[in-house]
């Protein structure tokens, strides 16, 4: 068990990562964790977690995050890990699983031995300490009191740092520390201490010149920066260089260089491995290889890696290896060379380089590469050891006491790179490969990504010619784009326009368009991108090459491991093994664990071709159809399940679906427990699902999916676009194949879409072609739904008796057929429109009866919906207490259900309740805290209703520039969302704040703008020409 502090925070156990979902859970448990065995108030982690804002459910959904944390620890064997108590909280961790606890309790032991003059137990303890670092402490976290500790642990980081090189120094490692120093002071140039020790290094190497510019740097870093000298500790050490003195201060008196090992003689330095000894050989004392190739001209990017590697590479250690990890085309043997050539002047004995052919059917034996790294350090063919035991003794003999730097490109194994690392300090190794090579003790592993886009198009403009591409910047942003920000892709792009001058950028942008010739493009002379994934696809077992190939026919942006398991028909474990084949041999990447525990996957966009390529030259037409097929079958089972938990309040015009294939048990408990923030995680891929079907010709499963969602995410948080998206490609398919119950199906559902996104005449258009098709279908459901459908468009025109009259015929036809939650839904309508008509009693017994049918049937989300409508019910009747008092509990049900943003809207008619009892000085606030959440949830159109009871309430206590800011955004809002009646609805606050300001050319005009829209959408609106008071009657107090 150990839990993770110094860098990003994660907790391990059993060798593997335990899932701890988004930042907030994270910063509750690293609260816990920086004050563990001790009880951490609530309080105080309410404000770590939100700093000096916390919302007002605050402690609710710390005892949510704490649940999830509980759940994760259990799910992973873990003990009990998170203790309640009275007062908070406490973390209950075995003593050295925590490793800020143990980087202190090493650094303490080697100040102490330094203390002691034990210099090497000292630098063991402190260099041990630092190994636990992976980077800013607490993962660089944000405000709070977490900053103040994440700060203190970075420093004593530096702290331990220095301690650590004077420990070094005093063993005499002058040459070993010089690297390291150089890159702190370059990270730290105000840092005096630091540069105290690389001025006083350089000169003890005899670097006179380099030390006193060192300390020029220092004395123009000082001033710029703080204003100030240098100190006199600094100044003296200047005074001493400048006047030739070797030992300048007291510290540096104790301090001697490492005499040079000398080379080895006798039998074990000439063996020749068949028993026979010779004299004495120089040959290999006087040989120095420099085997390197040559770096490219046109090298970029990569500023950071290259730092981080000569840093390593240079630290004191036994013997640095560095490990350059990525996929193929990222540039791994590039930056490998580049920094070889530049650390050639601390390996002065040499560099070795061997290309292992890692990526090969046939790679390079050890046997085989030692063969050739002997030869190059002078020994004869004929004294080659015969077996590969004395080949790695005559290997690591020759570099003993030598320091010479060993570049091993492109590795498969760890067994075919341990026999080729040297034996002894002073020599380091540089290895490049797609594998991870987790086993090899010590190595410090480097990933390659993607560049950025800037150092992209600094690469194209280097091959392609700068001129060219300043000239046409935004197609050369497509072509780095089209490359997936691959290196080599870039590279051949650039090669290709470097080489047909008469080619404009934008021709080679379009010809790249195309997804189908991308990779035929991307291929000039022996560079070919499609080559180079295929030596890493060649590689893999056949269950996981098919994987990949139907990853790549998904294309999907992102995936958790379940969607992997459904494509192949193999359980979550198998494909999760496969999954870690793939990201291992850099073929897919991770993209992090999201917000409900799962971790995600992707792949770069030229492997996704690459995979699709295949599996279309590969696998039949039936088996890809099966693999698309049974993952759009899991997210159906997933939505179904999700439906009968947790009823999304409208009427879905499917009552179940025929192509649910159940996905693995623990995949699904993820998501049941939080389907909220699966949909918002999952919204994408379930697009791209829909239209996927869709391009496959699978009408049936495209509808069926495209409802499906309809009836969850899309309706209930306003994902207009999505819905639309996934309705326009479905109907399209269900047209050409003619399946007419689909097209009803989605007709009846871009109505509802219509209707939410106040269209009426086309929602209308859309119920009424649909219509026809359910009753020649025979299907009554589907007609009940259009019915219903019709009555709420009525409703929203001003047509009410009409309203009434679908909504009374379709209540009918639900009873009948005994659809308890169809009924409920219309029965809120139905006296959500005699609330309009002002038949408050009628109304009443509407809603009362929905409300008794929502609790009957469990549906929370329904029984908030209808409370918060009573709401609006007692503020029609001026009870504004009741009205406040049922827009809480609706708001505690949705806040409880993580309905944030239901949430937020039942939480402004509460506001509109203390609007109309005078309590602005209380609605304030909360709407101002209202309109930061909704904002933060991106949703538009609660921004704007919000903006507008604002603008109403400021208007009511004659704040009359904020009240015409808030109005006048939020009418540029509603124009923005295409929302027309509720633009006018606030054009008619506005008409009365212009008259309050004496601008009754103004008021004019809004207000005959917001009739003429009234009339056209035929709302009886349009004869309201509404004084102040008016926003108090029974449809406006709806809004």
């Amino acid at each position: 068990m150990e839990f993770r502090l110094l860098g990003p925070i994660e907790v391990w156990n059993g060798g593997r990562q335990v899932p701890l979902g988004g930042a907030k859970p994270r910063t509750a448990l690293t609260a816990l964790l920086i004050d563990e065995g001790h009880v951490v108030r609530a309080e105080r982690l309410i404000e770590a977690i939100w700093s000096t804002d916390p919302p007002e459910t605050s402690r609710a959904v710390l005892q949510t995050y704490i649940s999830s944390l509980r759940r994760s620890f259990e799910r992973a064997g873990m003990p009990p890990v998170i203790v309640s108590h009275r007062a908070g909280y406490l973390a209950d961790v075995p003593t050295g699983t925590v490793d800020r606890s143990r980087f202190e309790t090493l650094a303490a032991e080697g100040r102490r031995a330094a203390t002691e003059g034990r210099h090497e137990e000292a630098s063991e303890r402190l260099r041990a300490a630092l190994a636990l670092w992976r980077g800013p402490a607490l993962g660089g976290i944000g405000d709070s009191f977490l900053l103040a500790e994440a700060r203190r642990l970075d420093e004593l980081r530096l702290t331990v740092t220095e301690e650590r090189i004077s420990a070094d120094l005093r063993l005499g490692l002058h040459e070993q520390v010089i690297g390291e120093l150089t890159a702190l002071v370059a990270r730290h140039p105000t840092h005096e201490r630091l540069r105290y020790d690389l001025m006083a290094t350089l000169n003890e190497l005899g670097r006179r010149g380099d030390a006193l510019a060192v300390y020029r740097q220092g004395v123009e870093a000082l001033a710029e920066e703080l204003g100030i000298d240098p100190g006199p500790e600094l100044r003296r050490l200047h005074e001493g260089i400048l006047r030739g003195d070797p030992r300048p201060s007291p510290e540096h008196r104790s301090r001697t260089r490492r005499p040079q090992t000398p080379a080895p003689t006798g039998p074990a330095a000439t063996s020749t491995g068949g028993g026979r000894t010779g004299t004495e050989r120089t040959a290999p004392e006087r040989t120095r290889p420099y085997q390197l190739p040559p770096v490219i001209p046109d090298f970029t990017g990569r500023a950071e890696e290259t730092v981080l590697l000569r840093a390593a590479l240079t630290r004191p250690s036994a013997m640095p290896v560095c490990v350059i990890l990525g996929a193929g085309g990222t540039g791994k043997s590039t930056l490998a060379l580049r920094v070889a050539h530049d650390m050639a002047e601390h390996y002065p004995d040499g560099q070795l380089y061997a290309e292992l052919r890692g990526t090969t059917e046939l790679p390079a034996t050890p046997e085989e590469v030692l063969g050739r790294l002997l030869r190059e350090l002078g020994t004869p063919a004929p004294e080659l050891p015969p077996t590969l035991e004395e080949r790695v003794n005559r290997y690591r003999t020759l570099l003993s006491g030598r320091r010479v730097l060993v570049v091993l490109d492109d590795a498969a194994t760890e067994r075919q790179v341990r026999p080729l690392l040297p034996g002894s300090a002073g020599c380091a190794v540089l290895i490049t490969s797609r594998n991870k090579l987790p086993s090899l003790a010590g190595a410090v592993p480097t990933e390659l990504g993607t560049l950025t886009v800037d150092a992209a198009l600094a690469l194209l403009s280097h091959v392609a010619g700068a001129d060219r591409v300043t000239a046409e910047a935004e197609p050369a942003r497509m072509i780095v784009r089209q490359c997936g920000y691959l290196p080599l892709a870039i590279r051949i792009a650039g090669a290709r326009l470097a080489s047909r001058r008469q080619w404009s950028v934008k021709l080679m942008a379009d010809r790249l368009a195309d997804e189908r010739r991308r990779l035929d493009e991307l291929a000039v002379g022996d560079q070919e991108v499609r080559a180079g994934i295929a030596l890493s696809y060649e590689l893999l077992t056949d269950s996981v090459r098919r994987a990949l190939r139907y990853l790549g026919l998904l294309g999907l942006p992102h995936f958790p491991a379940w969607v992997a398991a459904a494509a192949t028909g193999a359980s979550l474990e198998e494909a999760e093994r496969q999954l870690e084949q793939l990201v291992d041999a850099s073929l897919v990447e991770v993209d992090g664990v999201d917000a409900i525990g799962q971790v995600r996957y992707r792949l770069h966009d030229l492997i996704r071709l690459f995979a699709r390529e295949r599996a279309e030259a590969e696998d039949p037409g039936q088996a890809r159809v099966t693999a698309v097929t049974r993952v759009l079958g899991g997210w159906l089972w997933l939505l179904s399940k999700v439906r009968a938990v947790e009823p999304s309040g409208t009427i879905a015009v499917r009552e179940s679906y025929r192509l649910t294939v159940p996905i693995d048990p623990e995949a699904a408990r993820a998501v049941l427990a939080a389907p909220h923030t699966w949909f918002r995680i999952e919204e994408e891929p379930l697009v791209v699902g829909v239209e996927l079907a869709a391009a496959l010709d699978l009408d049936e499963a495209a509808v069926e999916l495209a409802s499906a969602l309809c009836h969850s995410a899309f309706a209930v948080e306003n994902q207009f676009t999505a819905w639309s998206r996934t309705h326009d490609a479905a109907l399209s398919v269900a047209r050409r194949k003619g399946n007419t119950a689909g097209q009803a199906t989605l007709l009846a559902e871009l109505g509802q879409l219509r209707y939410e996104q106040d269209r009426y005449a086309e929602a209308q258009d859309y119920f009424g072609q649909a219509l026809p098709m359910f009753r020649a279908a025979g299907d009554l459901r589907g007609e009940c739904a259009i019915l219903t459908g019709m009555g709420t468009v009525c409703r929203e025109r001003g047509h009410l008796r009409e309203a009434l009259h679908y909504l009374d015929s379709a209540r009918a036809m639900w009873h009948d057929q005994g659809d308890g939650a169809a009924l409920a839904h219309v029965q809120r309508l139905a006296g959500s429109v005699r609330l309009e008509q002002g038949d408050l009693d009628g109304a009443w017994k509407d809603l009362d009866h929905a409300l008794a049918l929502y609790r009957g049937s469990g549906s929370r989300r329904g029984e908030a919906l209808t409370l918060r409508t009573m709401a609006l019910h007692h503020l029609a009747r001026g009870e504004h207490a009741e009205a406040e008092r049922l827009s809480e509990q609706a708001a505690h049900i949705f806040g409880g259900m993580g309905e944030r943003l239901l949430e937020c809207y039942a939480l402004r008619t509460r506001a509109k309740a203390w609007l109309r009892q005078g309590r602005c000085d209380e609605a304030l606030p909360e709407l101002e805290g209202i309109l930061t959440d909704v904002r933060a949830l991106r949703d538009r159109w609660g921004e704007a209703i919000t903006l507008r009871t604002l603008g109403e309430l400021h208007l009511a206590v004659g704040r009359l520039q904020e009240a015409e800011g808030c109005l006048t955004e939020s009418v540029r809002q509603w124009e923005e969302l295409g929302l027309p009646l509720f633009r006018a609805r606030t054009l008619r606050d506005l008409a009365l704040l212009y008259e309050e300001r004496d601008r009754r050319a103004a008021a004019e005009s809004a207000r005959a703008e917001a009739v003429e829209i009234f009339r056209a959408h035929g709302s009886r609106e349009h004869a309201e020409l509404a004084p102040r008071e008016a926003v108090s009657t029974p449809e406006d107090a709806a809004l």
